[in-house]
């Protein structure tokens, strides 16, 4: 029959059969196995109380059931944690293996930097902090060493004079003695005498929040101050300085040493009895905490300076404990690569120099083709001889003049002769010096990094660049210091400084005619080339640029006197000529000799 001949179906009857159909569904997704297994274990026994022995089976299925569950939780865990271990395991050997590929790659980038020392300390000292186990507990300081600055504006001992330095010769060469020394053969060490110098803090880097460190910079280690000075007067020379509390630390008494001519230190208070070395605190408050420091010494044992780290404790933090082995270690590969670079840029100098000998020899012929040219003579000729000079103008008055018009007229005579001569100079001053100025067209950049590769400053070289400082109107507070003068000579816009500049039109003020001059006193060409030829060729200029400045002054000087004179001759002429006045009133005016 079809459902509408059935009738409709009892809503009783539905709701039966839609709950028969869920339960069934259910109890097949849940509890349909275990049923099954009950059951099964029932029949199998033929308990008498089949209900009681399901329902007794179902609960110690349960208890087991949750035993097991417990079980596979408990060993889920352990393999999670043993997971976890070996993750730590693997994620600390890729941090210490990433450590090692970031100080490689660091180290071999220290070695690159042969040009600028301020780089390459700036460098060293962010590259020990940053890569070290505590770098926001720590400070790190790189201190050169340094000699005293020459302050060339001093005043001369025991009153010397202030007078115009003639140019010094150049010394004979000395031949060269090649005959072996007797003995055993073996080479002396070479000694370095640090007597006179002292440390100065030029690059600095702080972990501590808030501080960047570079408060330190430019400060001076003077002697006698602190422990640091160990890497450099200890027989032998210390290692390392490494110090755990440095508010508690009292070293064995240190000598220190003295230079030639300098007054010993005063003998310590015999009341208070001997005193060990103690560390010093730039900042003058002692504080609890570690310091270590490592020499940056050069191939040849020369000690260039040092690289240190503290962790002193301060308001602004520090993390004061002691510096682990593993930064001593890392410090100490710093201040080697360091040293490396260092030896590299001497190396280059070195090979520079050595060409240079040839280009020096081409600017010296460039140099005197400058002068006048001497007449070619035949063998056996002699050469001629000189002009004979110009008769002096008599000083006796001649006819129809007094003794004042002889004067003057002698006068005239004199300063136009002095004229002649200063101009003629001029013109050779100025031809030399036009060849010279040439010289500064081939100093770029690359040509001035090999002066600022100079770690330490040398000595002529230094001199012949304030002197050209001085020239083009720089203060002396922008190059007192070797790491000042480096700056300024940062890139190649100086030379448009000293390009831009005329001799013939620049006004020198007293100060800066007279610190040039003091720059350039005992500077020898013959020396500095050994230095720097770009040093030689600032020499070079500045001696052309004062030689020109001078020359141009006596022209100008005895234009004016020549002008003054003449004019003078004339208003005696024409006063004469007028009869106004009479003798008295012209020897009034007339001018002494």
């Amino acid at each position: 029959f079809s459902p509408a001949l059935r009738g409709p179906v009892p809503r009783a009857k539905r709701q039966r059969m839609g709950q028969d159909k869920i339960d069934t569904q259910f109890l097949k997704d849940t509890v349909a196995d275990v049923l099954v297994r009950a059951c099964s274990e029932c029949a199998v026994s033929q308990p008498k109380d089949p209900v009681g022995f399901v329902a007794g089976w179902l609960d110690q299925y349960v208890a087991n059931d949750t035993i097991l569950k417990k079980h596979e939780a408990a060993k889920q865990l352990a393999a999670e944690q043993e997971a976890a271990i070996e993750q730590e395991k693997q994620d600390a050997i890729e941090a210490v293996e990433n450590k090692k590929t970031r100080i490689k790659n660091a180290m071999e980038h220290l070695r690159t930097l042969t040009g600028d020392p301020d780089i390459l300390y700036k460098h060293m000292a962010n590259y020990a902090l940053r890569l070290s186990s505590n770098p926001n507990g720590a400070r790190t300081y790189v201190a050169d060493l340094e000699e005293p600055e020459e302050d060339e504006m001093a005043p001369r001992p025991d009153g010397e004079e202030e007078e115009e330095d003639e140019p010094e010769p150049e010394p004979e060469p000395v031949p060269e003695d090649n005959e072996e020394d007797e003995g055993d053969g073996e080479e002396k060490p070479v000694v370095f005498d640090y007597t006179k110098m002292y440390f100065r803090y030029v690059s600095a880097a702080s972990g501590i929040r808030g501080e960047d460190g570079e408060w330190v910079l430019g400060k001076k280690l003077e002697r006698g101050e602190g422990v640091s000075f160990k890497l450099i007067d200890n027989t032998p020379q210390a290692p390392w300085v490494d110090i755990d509390n440095c508010l508690t630390y009292v070293g064995p008494e240190r000598t220190i040493p003295v230079a030639d001519g300098q007054d010993p230190p005063p003998p310590p208070d015999e009341e208070e009895g001997p005193q060990g070395e103690t560390v010093a605190f730039l900042k003058g408050f002692p504080r609890v905490g570690a310091y270590f420091a490592v020499p940056i010494k050069l191939a040849t044992g020369e000690i260039a300076g040092m690289l240190c780290m503290d962790t002193l404790k301060g308001p602004a933090g520090g993390s004061g404990r002691p510096i682990s082995t593993e930064d001593k270690d890392l410090l100490r590969e710093v201040a080697h690569n360091a040293s490396v670079a260092l030896n590299a840029a001497a190396e280059m100098r070195a090979a520079k120099l050595a060409l240079a000998a040839e280009e020096q020899a081409a600017i010296a012929e460039a140099l005197a083709a400058t002068d006048d040219p001497k007449p070619e003579l035949a063998d056996g000729q002699e050469p001629p001889p000189d002009p004979e000079p110009e008769p002096d103008e008599p000083e006796a008055p001649q006819e129809g003049e007094d003794e004042d018009d002889a004067a003057l007229r002698v006068n005239i005579a004199k300063t136009r002769k002095a004229l002649e001569a200063a101009k003629a100079n001029l013109s050779r001053k100025q031809k030399r010096f036009s060849a010279v100025d040439t010289l500064l067209d081939g100093v770029d950049d690359k040509a001035l990094l090999e002066i600022r590769s100079l770690q330490r400053a040398p000595k002529y070289t230094w001199k012949a660049l304030k002197a050209a400082l001085w020239i083009t109107g720089h203060k002396k507070y922008e190059f007192q210091t070797w790491a000042l003068t480096r700056k300024l000579i940062g890139d190649d816009k100086i030379i448009k400084e000293f390009k831009d500049i005329d001799p013939l039109e620049m006004n020198l003020t007293d100060k800066a005619r007279q610190g040039s001059r003091k720059c350039l006193r005992g500077i020898r060409d013959s020396e500095i080339v050994k230095e720097s030829k770009t040093g030689a060729v600032f020499y070079r200029w500045c001696v052309g640029f004062t030689d020109v400045a001078v020359a141009a002054h006596e022209v100008k000087s005895n234009t004016e006197a020549l002008a003054e004179y003449e004019t003078d001759q004339r208003q005696r002429a024409e006063k004469k000529a007028a009869g106004g006045g009479g003798e008295e009133a012209a020897a009034q005016e007339a001018p002494s000799a």
